[in-house]
C-alpha cells in the first residue's frame, strides 16, 4: 500500500509539473514549424474520506481516496498555420477509476487516438473459508475436512426429521465458526481495464477508412454458490403431509481473469445523395481459468450417495448426497467471433430515403470437456465403450463415451435491417422498418451416457425427460431461433399545433429444439404532439400488443417433462398495454414545469397455471426549475414509481398418473414495490462572478411487500405449501452535495466540496454465517461468506484548485 501511494504521488507530481510547464511556455510553442494555440485545464486538491459501514457498496463503481489527488487534466494544442492538432484528457490519474485519452492528427486527413480506461466493481465483503481466492482451485485444510467428515450423519442416523438437533450438527457448527472467526474478511471485486487505439484516414472528402483495436482485461473474484439437497417426506398414517429438506453447500470465489481483444477495420464512400460502407470485426475472448475446483469442507474422502439404510443406492441416489471430496465447475470457455457488416443509404424521390444493413457472423469455441466428475467413488455404468464400470474421473472417458472431446461450438448469425422513410408532402411522414435476425446453432448434438448427479455423488443414466429410459443418457440439443420485426409508422401534421401518429407492428419468433415452436406478436399504437403556444407542449402515446403461442408442449408429456401448465414468461401468451404522456409548460419566463407519466401492464400465460402471471409498472415525475436571475437558480423534482408482480406457484406432491401438482398445494404471490425519489438543488452567486455556492439533496426510499395466499387451502394441503408471510424489504439512500467556489481570476478558481451519503438496506434474506446446529434450523449445512452487509454512512470533504490556460 505504501509503495502504491508513493507511486501515485510521484506520478501526480510529474503530471502537474509537465502541464504547468506547458501552461507557462505555451506562447512560444511550435507544432511542426507552425504556430499553435495551446489551452488546457488542471484540477487538483486534497480530499478526506470518513466511512462507517460497507466500503464495497459505497465504492461499487468508483475509487474515493483520501490525500492529495489530481482530478482532471486537459491539454489541447491546435495549429494556427498548420492543420495538426493534439488533444489530451486525463481523469483521476493512478486511481482505480482512472482514464486517459490522447487524440492527434491532421485535420481533414487522418486522426490517431489512444485510450485507457479503468473501472472498479466491488461486489461485497465477506469471509471466505477457502484459500486460493482468484485461482482455479479453492482449498480447505485437510484436517478441517477430516474433522467435519468425522461428524457426518447418514440418513439412517439422522432419522426421518432433519430438524431434530444432533450432537454431530453442533460439532460441525463449532468447527466452521471457529474457522470463520480466525479467517480475515476479503472483498469480492474485479477491475476492468481497457486499452484501445484508433486510426481514421480520409483518402478524399468522400472516401474514408478506419481501424480500431482494443484489449479489455477483467481481473478479480465474485461470489458464486454450489450445493445440493435431499427431501425428507413426512407422513402421518401413511399420508404425505409435508416435505423437509437437508441442504448443504458453500459460497465460493469465482476467479475472473478475462482477456477480450477486438479488431475492427472498414472503409466507406459517403456521397451527398448516397453512402455505402463495409466493416470486418474480430473478437477473441480468453479465460485464464477453464474451470474452478474446490474442496468440499464436509468431506475428505470420496463416497457415493446412499439410501436410508446407509448402503450404496444403485437406483436413484436419494440420500446422503454431496459426498465428493473435490468439486468442479466449468467456467466461460474461450471463443472467437468474426463479423462482416455492410451498410448503405440512398436518397429517393418524394423526399424519401432507403437505408439498409446486412451482417453475417461466426462464433466458435473449442474448449475440451471436463471429466464427468472428480468423485472417484462413483463410476459410469452401462457404458457401451467399456466392458465394466468406466473411470469417469478421466477426461479421456468423455471422448470415449460420447465421441466428443470438446463441444466444437459453432454458431452462425445473419442479421438484416431496412428502413424506408418518406415525406411526400410537408404534413405527412411515413416510415417502414424491417429487421431479421437468425441465430443458427450448428454445434453438434451430443449424447452422453450419463452424468454425475445429486452433488456429484451418483452416476445417473437418465434424466427427467419421460422419453429417457434407464440407460438413455443425456442429450445436448443446440438451440436456434429466428426473429423478425416489421413496423409501419405514419405522422400527420393535422393543423399547426397538432401532430398525430399511428403505428402498427409485427414480431415473430421461430425456435428450434425448445418446448415451443413459435410466437407471434401484433401491436398497434397511436399518439399526438400538441403545441398550442411556444410555452406549452403536450404529448402522449398508447400501445397495445398481443403475443400468441404456437406449438407449446403443455407439460408432463414426452416433449416437456415440466409440470402441466408451467410456461417460461418469455414464451407465454402476453397482452401488453403501454402508455406515456409528457407536459412541459413555462407559465412565466423564470419558471419551467414538467410533468410526465408512464404505465405498462403485462398479462402473461393465459390459462397456464404456474409462473409469472402479471406485471404492472407506473412512473410519475414532476420537475420544477426557477431561475429569477443570473445569480440564483433553484430546481426540484419528485419521482413516484410503482411495480406489482403476480406469481403462481405450487408444491410437488406424490404423482398420481401424469399429474403431480394438485390445487390444494397452489399458492399465489403478489409483489408490491413503491419507490419515492426526491431531488432539490440551489445555485447562488453569493458574490456575483466571484463566490458561487452549488448545493443539492437527493433521497430515494424503496419499500417492497410480498404477500402470499393459498388458492384452495384444504385439510390435505402439504404443510410446506401453506402460504407464509414475508417481512417488508426497505432500502434508503440519502445524498447531500455542496460546492463553494471562489474565482480569483478568470482562469483560476479554488473551492471546497462536501459529499454525504447514507445507505441502508433491510433485507429478510440476510443470513448468519453458518446455520446448522442452531436451535431454529438444523437442516442447513451451508457455509455462507456473510457478504450481505451493504449499509454505510460516508462523509467526503475536499479542497481543490482549478486552473485554465
Amino acid at each position: 500500500m505504501m509503495m502504491r501511494k508513493n507511486y501515485k504521488h510521484i506520478t501526480q507530481a510529474m503530471l502537474l509539473s509537465c502541464f504547468a510547464a506547458v501552461g507557462v511556455a505555451h506562447a512560444d510553442m511550435d507544432i511542426l514549424d507552425g504556430k499553435v494555440t495551446v489551452g488546457g485545464e488542471i484540477n487538483a486538491g486534497v480530499q478526506q474520506r470518513l466511512l462507517d459501514g460497507a466500503n464495497g457498496k459505497f465504492e461499487e463503481y468508483r475509487d474515493v481516496q483520501s490525500g492529495f489527488l489530481v482530478n482532471d487534466l486537459r491539454l489541447k494544442v491546435d495549429g494556427n498555420t498548420t492543420p495538426y492538432y493534439l488533444d489530451i484528457k486525463i481523469k483521476n490519474p493512478v486511481q482505480d477509476n482512472e482514464s486517459y485519452q490522447v487524440k492527434g492528427g491532421l485535420h481533414g486527413k487522418f486522426g490517431i487516438g489512444l485510450t485507457y480506461d479503468s473501472t472498479p466493481h466491488q461486489f461485497a465483503t465477506g469471509t471466505l473459508l477457502f484459500s486460493g481466492a482468484g485461482s482455479g482451485y479453492l482449498r480447505i485444510p485437510d484436517q478441517i475436512q477430516k474433522d467435519l467428515e468425522a461428524n457426518e450423519l447418514l440418513r439412517v442416523a439422522r432419522g426421518g426429521n432433519p430438524l431434530t438437533a444432533q450432537a454431530q450438527d453442533a460439532a460441525q457448527r463449532a468447527i466452521i465458526r471457529d474457522l470463520q472467526a480466525n479467517t480475515n474478511p476479503m472483498t469480492f471485486k474485479l477491475k476492468r481495464e481497457k486499452l484501445g487505439a484508433t486510426l481514421d484516414y480520409n483518402f478524399t472528402d468522400d472516401i474514408k477508412a478506419w481501424a480500431k483495436v482494443s484489449n479489455e482485461k477483467k481481473n478479480g473474484t465474485r461470489l458464486i454458490s454450489a450445493g445440493t439437497y435431499e427431501r425428507y417426506a413426512q407422513t402421518v398414517a401413511g399420508v404425505h403431509v409435508s416435505d423437509l429438506f437437508l441442504v448443504n453447500g458453500v459460497d465460493m470465489a469465482e476467479p475472473i481473469d478475462y482477456r477480450t481483444t477486438t479488431l475492427n477495420v472498414g472503409t466507406g464512400v459517403y456521397k451527398k445523395e448516397w453512402l455505402a460502407d463495409i466493416q470486418y470485426s474480430f473478437t477473441n475472448f480468453e479465460n485464464e481459468n477453464a474451470s474452478l475446483k474446490w474442496d468440499n469442507p464436509f468431506r475428505f474422502t470420496d463416497l457415493s450417495s446412499s439410501n436410508a439404510a446407509g448402503a450404496t443406492n444403485t437406483n436413484n441416489g436419494d440420500f446422503n448426497r454431496g459426498r465428493f471430496a473435490t468439486g468442479q465447475l466449468s467456467l466461460a470457455p474461450n471463443s472467437q467471433s468474426h463479423d462482416i457488416t455492410a451498410s448503405a443509404s440512398v436518397d429517393l424521390p418524394l423526399h424519401s430515403k432507403l437505408t439498409g444493413t446486412l451482417s453475417y457472423g461466426i462464433v466458435t469455441q473449442d474448449d475440451p470437456f471436463l471429466p464427468y466428475t472428480l468423485n472417484s467413488a462413483i463410476s459410469g455404468t452401462n457404458v457401451a465403450a467399456f466392458a465394466g464400470p468406466a473411470n469417469i474421473t478421466d477426461p479421456a472417458t468423455v471422448a470415449a463415451t460420447s465421441g466428443h472431446a470438446n463441444l466444437g461450438g459453432d454458431v452462425r448469425t445473419l442479421s438484416q435491417s431496412y428502413v424506408l422513410s418518406s415525406k411526400p408532402i410537408d404534413s405527412l411522414a411515413v416510415t417502414a422498418k424491417y429487421r431479421y435476425y437468425d441465430y443458427d446453432n450448428q454445434s453438434p448434438a451430443i449424447t452422453f451416457p450419463g452424468y454425475a448427479a445429486f452433488g456429484e455423488s451418483f452416476w445417473r443414466t437418465g434424466n427427467n425427460d419421460p422419453r429417457a429410459t434407464a440407460n438413455a443418457g443425456s442429450i445436448t440439443k443446440p438451440l436456434s431461433y429466428t426473429r423478425q420485426n416489421a413496423e409501419l409508422a405514419i405522422d400527420y401534421h393535422l393543423f399547426k399545433p397538432l401532430t398525430l401518429m399511428v403505428e402498427g407492428g409485427w414480431e415473430g419468433w421461430n425456435r428450434k429444439n425448445l418446448r415451443i415452436d413459435s410466437t407471434e406478436e401484433l401491436s398497434v399504437s397511436g399518439g399526438f404532439v400538441y403545441k398550442p403556444t411556444k410555452t406549452a407542449n403536450l404529448s402522449g402515446r398508447y400501445k397495445y400488443s398481443h403475443r400468441t403461442v404456437d406449438g407449446y408442449k403443455p407439460g408432463a408429456n414426452a416433449e416437456n417433462p415440466e409440470a402441466i401448465g408451467q410456461a417460461n414468461f418469455d414464451w407465454a401468451e402476453r397482452i401488453r398495454h403501454q402508455a406515456n404522456t409528457r407536459l412541459m409548460i413555462t407559465p412565466v419566463e423564470s419558471v419551467t414545469i414538467g410533468l410526465s407519466g408512464q404505465y405498462q401492464q403485462d398479462e402473461l400465460g393465459g390459462n397456464n397455471r404456474f409462473g409469472l402471471k402479471k406485471t404492472e409498472n407506473a412512473v410519475g415525475t414532476i420537475d420544477i426549475a426557477y431561475n429569477p436571475s443570473e445569480i440564483f437558480t433553484v430546481f426540484a423534482n419528485y419521482v413516484k414509481e410503482y411495480r406489482k408482480g403476480a406469481m403462481q406457484s405450487a408444491a410437488k406432491d406424490n404423482a398420481v398418473g401424469a399429474e403431480n401438482y394438485f390445487q390444494q398445494n397452489f399458492w399465489n404471490s403478489d409483489i408490491y414495490e413503491r419507490t419515492d425519489t426526491i431531488g432539490a438543488g440551489v445555485t447562488v452567486q453569493v458574490i456575483p462572478s466571484k463566490l458561487t455556492l452549488n448545493t443539492s439533496y437527493n433521497l430515494s426510499y424503496s419499500k417492497m411487500d410480498i404477500n402470499t395466499k393459498n388458492v384452495a387451502l384444504a385439510a390435505n394441503t402439504l404443510q410446506n405449501a401453506i402460504a407464509q408471510p414475508f417481512p417488508t424489504v426497505t432500502s434508503r439512500l440519502q445524498e447531500v452535495k455542496a460546492d463553494l467556489a471562489y474565482n480569483f481570476t478568470k482562469n483560476l478558481k479554488a473551492g471546497v466540496t462536501y459529499l454525504y451519503e447514507w445507505y441502508k438496506l433491510d433485507d429478510f434474506a440476510n443470513t448468519s454465517a453458518y446455520m446448522a446446529g442452531t436451535s431454529v434450523e438444523n437442516s442447513t449445512k451451508y457455509v455462507f461468506a456473510g457478504a450481505n452487509n451493504y449499509n454505510y454512512d460516508a462523509h467526503v470533504t475536499a479542497i481543490y484548485m482549478n486552473y485554465k490556460f
